[in-house]
């Protein structure tokens, strides 16, 4: 027994963390919009994957479907971030 969040609260944990996750492999891979997307995507997929071959977890849908929308906002700002930076000289 202990205290739970809101169901809000775990959402926007999802969304940020993904973001976060989003951004660094945007970074990480700069201009590879869809490599990066779906990197995101199938961590997020793996993930909910192995949760369902655990008892003691409960895999869903919505579940991937917030943590692919906050990886893929992550990624979209990273890009955004990334285009308006000065490049060095050649």
């Amino acid at each position: 027994m202990g205290h739970h969040e809101a169901y809000w609260v775990v959402v926007i944990e999802r969304f940020s963390a993904y973001g976060l996750l989003g951004l660094l492999f945007s970074l990480l891979l700069p201009g590879r919009f869809f490599s990066a997307c779906a990197l995101v995507v199938a961590v997020a997929t793996a993930l909910e994957i192995l949760q369902a071959m655990t008892p003691d977890r409960d895999p869903g849908l919505l579940d991937v479907l917030q943590k692919v929308a906050g990886g893929t906002v992550g990624v979209i700002l990273a890009q955004t971030i990334l285009a308006f930076l000065p490049r060095p000289p050649s």
